[in-house]
């Protein structure tokens, strides 16, 4: 009978190696019992005595890093969370008797509860942390538990907490599961795509239908003798007197013209066919509202396929300018700053940021198009929170429009000017308060810059101050404008002041408050936020019943820079409960409701405003049964936990926090004020990100 090898020990390594044989042939040792197939077929013995094998070296434990405590410390305090929910739905369901299938917690929420509640908290670093992972797969396991975690949270308000919600807070709820939901979508991507965009014809872009010429050419008569409020803003770099001929190159040609010379003429016709459509009446207005949809499609064609490289020319940059002006109005912000990043690119290339001697009419019209840029640039950097294309250092041309500059009128002149200065305040916010570099500073030095920023733009607000209250006279004198008339030079002067306000709202809020102070927002950052507001309420006041009007300024001025008070008042009235605060943001939404189906930029805004609304709302209330309700008190631990996620509740310390899961974040532990901001300002980025968005499918919006 065949001698069978002696059973090593199920606990000795060697068991697991192949035998020497084996190896040396480089063939699988299956190591059967009792015994070795490969071996026994070929007649030999079978034993591994390790030879040529590599010694097993010991692992390492991987080094635990502050990233990674913080880390461990966030799921066991969130675990704390889930036990004490569960604990106090348990009371309550004991109290009620048996539970029922709306009330009932599910058996894998019951083993997820006594899982957490078993596990050893002073091991958590063992648990997720072991001696056998490296560092990459600690960070993936980490990361897994958290959104884990997250999901479980969900569910568990899903199947308790919701049962006991009437509709209008549950929707309250499911509004800012969706606003998180948002936040964390890994590489999360704006649409960027233009919703009437055509195929490009066979021919190319000149083949594309062009508007009617003879409602072109009467609109073109119009104009010369009654120039659209709105077209300021185009005549500061084409003119009224040369956009005709722009027109009449492409209905009329006589030579090749350029895509530039094409895509100018169809923005340029779009804002004027908006414009007096939206002052006319009857088939007129049907014909002109037609025209401008068509001069819509080739627009977001053109631009759809626009090629990578644009010449460096003079009406590339027109062009560029044109299309940011567009996808502002369109809600497209990522696209407004890719365009006008270009613009920027080519302006620096054909050296219009460089002052030239002597001065002379084309120097000072191209340095007119270098600042129209360098304004868009400032503030969709700033709404972005990325760094402008345009350094202040590079430039060295007059910051003002040069009196050789034709056709303009000269309040605009003096606005643009202002619109320099405060633009110029925008792009060092960013840079000396937001951005990596600046948080990585000590507080004191942030505030110090704060400080400074403040000033300057006090500065410019006194400058501003004798224009604006010269355009508000004006616009209360007039009696108003026109029903359907649309945005004009005056609405975008006194549409200043509430700019103002909301930079110098960003810029306070980069100060700390002294410890011990019961908000996170200073004084000063409050009361910025309050006079921007009061603002808004003047300016829709000075639009009378123009709703065409209020679309624009609401565009121009709340939109595009973006309007960070209503971030700040938000985070305010969930820190403090302010019900007055929470008042401003209702009278804030509801105003906008009726402009709403005028844009869908206003739109999308209004849908924000009332789910920021809807979830104040809710807190307060969570917050004032809370201490009586059981289930109330565990709807405002999960509104907190998601608020923090957001980025949108102060953090304090376990012990000093009075109410919820352990501080706003849950983590039991003090974030400093570089976290805070960084994490404030993120989710601040994100909210105004999402009128990037299409939010019809999503049931809080």
């Amino acid at each position: 009978m065949e001698e069978l090898p002696e059973l090593a020990d199920n606990n000795d390594h060697s068991a697991k190696r192949a035998c020497d044989q084996c190896r040396q042939r480089k063939i699988r040792c299956d190591r059967e019992l009792p015994v070795y197939s490969n071996c026994r077929t070929a007649s030999r013995s079978c034993s591994s005595t390790g030879l040529g094998q590599k010694p097993r070296e010991p692992r390492q434990r991987v080094l635990i890093t502050h990233q990674y405590e913080r880390k461990i410390d966030s799921l066991d305090s969130r675990l704390g969370a889930i036990e004490k929910m569960l604990h106090k739905l348990t009371v309550s369901l004991n109290n009620r008797g048996p539970p029922t299938a709306s009330s009932s917690i599910s058996p894998t929420l019951e083993s997820a509860a006594a899982a957490s509640s078993s596990a050893p908290r002073e091991n958590s670093a063992d648990a997720l942390f072991g001696a056998d992972k490296d560092n990459e797969s600690d960070d993936f396991e980490a990361t897994a538990l958290m959104k884990e975690h997250t999901a479980f949270a969900t569910q568990f308000i899903e199947n308790t907490t919701f049962p006991f919600l009437d509709p209008g807070m549950r929707a309250a709820f499911l509004s800012l599961q969706e606003l998180v939901k948002l936040q964390n979508i890994e590489n999360a991507r704006h649409d960027a795509r233009f919703t009437t965009a055509k195929p490009l014809p066979k021919g190319g872009w000149a083949e594309l239908p062009m508007p009617s010429a003879d409602i072109v050419l009467s609109v073109l008569r119009e104009i010369k003798q009654h120039p659209p409020m709105g077209f300021p803003a185009i005549a500061t770099f084409t003119g009224i007197e040369d956009f005709p001929d722009n027109v009449r190159r492409v209905y009329f040609a006589t030579e090749e013209y350029s895509l530039m010379q094409w895509g100018i003429v169809n923005l340029g016709l779009y804002f004027t066919l908006q414009e007096r459509g939206a002052a006319s009446e009857g088939d007129r207005q049907v014909q002109l509202f037609e025209a401008s949809f068509l001069c819509r499609d080739n627009i977001e064609t053109a631009l759809t396929n626009l090629p990578l490289l644009l010449p460096q020319r003079r009406e590339s940059v027109e062009l560029l300018i044109m299309a940011t002006m567009y996808a502002i109005e369109e809600s497209k912000y990522s696209l407004a700053r890719d365009f006008i990043t270009i613009a920027a690119n080519i302006c620096q290339t054909l050296g219009y940021h460089r002052a030239r001697s002597p001065s002379t009419t084309e120097s000072e019209h191209k340095a007119m198009l270098f600042w129209t840029t360098y304004i868009f640039d400032s503030a969709l950097s700033l709404r972005a929170g990325r760094p402008t294309a345009i350094q202040d250092w590079d430039i060295t041309i007059p910051r003002e429009i040069g009196p050789k500059v034709k056709n303009v009128d000269p309040l605009w002149k003096i606005g643009q000017a202002q619109w320099i200065s405060w633009s110029e305040v925008m792009g060092r916010t960013y840079r000396e308060l937001y951005s990596p570099e600046a948080l990585a500073r000590t507080a004191e030095k942030r505030a110090e810059n704060a400080r400074q920023l403040a000033q300057a733009l006090q500065d410019v607000v006194a400058r501003s101050a004798p224009l604006i209250e010269h355009v508000v006279e004006k616009m209360k004198m007039s009696g108003g404008y026109n029903a359907q008339a649309r945005f004009s030079f005056d609405i975008a002067v006194v549409g200043d002041a509430l700019v103002q306000w909301s930079v110098l709202t960003l810029i306070y809020r980069a100060i700390p408050t002294p410890p011990g102070s019961p908000s996170t927002f200073n004084p000063e950052c409050i009361h910025a936020a309050r006079e921007a507001f009061s603002s808004h309420e003047g300016c829709m006041a000075l639009c009378g019943e123009s709703l065409f009007m209020k679309a624009g300024y609401i565009q121009w001025n709340i939109l595009y820079i973006p309007f960070i008070p209503l971030v700040v008042l938000f985070c305010h009235t969930i820190e403090t409960a302010n019900e007055e605060d929470l008042d401003i943001l209702v009278r804030f939404t509801e105003g906008l409701q009726p402009v709403a189906p005028i844009s869908s930029g206003v739109t999308k805004l209004y849908r924000i405003s009332q789910v920021l609304v809807n979830i104040a709302s809710l807190w307060l209330q969570t917050r004032k049964q809370g201490q009586q309700d059981h289930n109330m008190s565990m709807v405002g631990d999960n509104v907190e936990m998601y608020l923090n996620q957001l980025g949108f509740m102060p953090q304090h310390s376990q012990q000093d926090h009075t109410y919820g899961i352990g501080g706003p974040a849950g983590f039991g532990y003090d974030m400093d004020q570089s976290a805070q901001l960084a994490n404030w300002f993120s989710g601040n980025t994100h909210i105004f990100g999402l009128m990037e968005e299409d939010l019809s499918g999503f049931q809080g919006f």
